[in-house]
């Protein structure tokens, strides 16, 4: 059992369980490849349709060789790059625009309360976004794009590579961009990721207590922590994982009526 520090809403409940699955002692990605076809089986395994989720995955190294990029690495820069990360995680929710405003001076919602922005230049701005919308039709030429992006970062490089060989594992596998697919706006929120991130969407609508159609939305989520463990034992082990929301499931498996 665990506990969201959010605004709950349908199906996102403030107590809930979740269900984990990790790989520990291995910093190879092939280890990440295999959580993302584990969840993507374990979806449709529970009941969801193979056209209602997608499994999307990133590097959270690609958003580190693009932060440099920008010149947003230095520890001058650290709250910058906070809500920089956190307006790109809103992208499905705020759209471009809203991402591009909070990149600047900020944003007022609908409700008139406004949030603060990242005050990026424009020439940093437009790299983030590039960034943003740099997914293209197959995971090749995502990953080409964000070549693109990275520049000289040799960390962007790696990560760009572990994608590449992520997409190469989970295609030997049989698992296309129908169901797994390289997307760049996936960042996570949490700051303990060292490289991969992934994250199940759900892709039906349902309605919320708004009497309006929303899209279900995000149902799993994790990636790769190598150096977590570290902090509490001192010693480097690499791990990685991901956690399924059971609650969430759940109300997915009910709302389409799918719950026996």
């Amino acid at each position: 059992p665990v506990w969201r520090n959010e605004k709950p809403g349908p199906g996102r409940f403030r107590e809930f369980w979740q269900c984990d699955a990790d790989t520990v002692g291995t910093s190879t990605v092939a280890a990440d490849a295999e959580i993302c076809g584990m969840l993507a089986a374990a979806l449709e395994n529970a009941g969801i349709g193979r056209d209602q989720f997608l499994v999307r995955v990133n590097n959270r190294k690609v958003m580190n060789g693009v932060l440099e990029t920008a010149n947003l690495m230095g520890d001058d820069m650290a709250a910058q790059r906070g809500i920089t990360m956190r307006a790109i995680d809103k992208l499905d929710r705020l759209g471009e625009d809203g991402v591009r405003a909070l990149l600047g001076a900020g944003r007022k919602d609908e409700s008139g309360a406004f949030t603060d922005g990242a005050n990026l230049a424009t020439e940093q701005a437009d790299i983030i976004m590039g960034f943003v919308q740099a997914e293209r039709a197959d995971g090749a030429a995502t990953c080409a794009r964000l070549r693109e992006l990275i520049g000289s970062s040799e960390t962007g490089a790696e990560g760009v590579n572990e994608l590449e060989e992520i997409a190469m594992l989970l295609d030997a596998q049989g698992y296309g961009p129908d169901r797994i697919k390289i997307d760049p706006s996936v960042v996570r929120g949490l700051g303990y990721y060292t490289g991969p991130v992934y994250e199940a969407e759900l892709t039906f609508e349902v309605i919320d207590e708004k009497g309006q159609k929303r899209q279900f939305g995000s149902v799993a989520g994790g990636g790769r922590y190598d150096d977590l463990v570290k902090r509490f034992t001192g010693q480097q082990v690499p791990a990685t994982g991901v956690s399924i929301g059971v609650d969430r499931l759940l109300a997915a498996l009910s709302a389409t009526g799918r719950l026996r």
